[in-house]
């Protein structure tokens, strides 16, 4: 019956909520398990900084997790409402409505024995009326004759009662049965409007989780675009104590071991001297700067392409 299979379906719906809800939950506490992780690590992030200035880098990541932290929370209010708004509604309404169902089968199904049976009384009330008229009217004795007289009128009797008992039976059968089809028809018009509401309520609810999601991290976009490295140094530099900024700075003269040295060397003061004595430590030395400077170039640049890939992924 059609009843019964929208039963079945309120039940899957029901439970398709409840397993829905319990998936929101153990999500959003694995994402705040996460969160709480990163928190930690930003806390010791700062306690390792010299100087707390603002910076916009460190605002876009704390943007970030702030909009991951509220999401996590949105997905356990999902949860809390699917189980209020959906789940609950359609378990009560489930098991209602398939009382409510059963009842009537169970009914309509007593019914229709009661008309069957009264079918078959009045079939046996039938050949008994017309067996006993045969049976009177083959006495041939006026003691016999009396006797099948009046077992002639009693079931004469006998069956006037259960055919108008069939008929009444059939006639109520007749009225009732439009009635209870009536019923079910309100049953399965309510419990379809049921449960549309509650996958109206489930799409209503996963959409505005959507657009609040969506709104978010639209807002965190525009946090990233306003990332300024330069203006994280300048906030940097600014807080330092200017006092210990400022160092004097002065060129260096080079000073002779001895003032009084006059000789004919002295155009090669303040210059390396280089001799088949001298030759080797300096090449080892310039080897050793070029391989200095080539590390530092390498570090510069990597430094400089992260920085700009960061710059890039935030100004998308």
């Amino acid at each position: 019956m059609i009843t019964e299979s929208l039963s079945l379906i309120i039940f899957i719906v029901a439970e398709f909520a409840q397993q829905m809800a319990a998936i929101y939950e153990h999500f959003s506490k694995e994402i705040q398990n996460v969160i709480a992780t990163f928190r930690r690590k930003n806390y010791e992030l700062k306690k390792e900084r010299t100087v707390d200035t603002p910076c916009t880098i460190f605002t876009a990541w704390e943007s970030l997790l702030q909009g991951t932290e509220i999401d996590a929370q949105a997905h356990l209010d999902a949860a809390s409402l699917l189980i209020k708004n959906v789940y609950k509604p359609l378990e009560e309404l489930a098991k209602y409505k398939q009382s409510q169902t059963q009842k009537m089968i169970a009914f309509r199904d007593k019914f229709e024995d009661t008309l069957n049976n009264a079918e078959d009384q009045l079939i046996q009330a039938e050949e008994n009326y017309v067996q006993t008229y045969k049976n009177y009217q083959s006495c041939s004795s006026q003691n016999s004759r009396e006797n099948a007289k009046n077992d002639f009128y009693n079931a004469h009797n006998e069956y006037v009662f259960q055919l108008r008992a069939s008929n009444r039976t059939i006639d109520e059968f007749q009225t009732v049965i439009p009635q209870l089809l009536e019923e079910f028809e309100e049953i399965y018009i309510d419990t379809s409007n049921t449960i549309n509401v509650a996958i109206e309520s489930h799409a209503l609810l996963l959409l505005t989780k959507a657009n609040e999601q969506r709104r978010r991290f639209e807002d965190l976009l525009k946090i990233c675009r306003q990332v300024n490295p330069q203006l994280d140094i300048s906030f940097f530099m600014n807080a330092l104590n200017p006092e210990q900024a400022k160092l004097e700075l002065s060129f260096h003269k080079f000073r002779p071991a001895d003032i009084a040295i006059v000789s004919s060397e002295e155009s090669m003061i303040n210059c390396l001297i280089i001799d088949k004595h001298t030759e080797p430590s300096l090449q080892e030395r310039r080897h050793r700067l070029q391989r200095d400077a080539a590390e530092m170039t390498s570090y510069i640049k990597q430094n400089q392409d992260v920085i700009h890939s960061l710059m890039n992924i935030c100004q998308r």
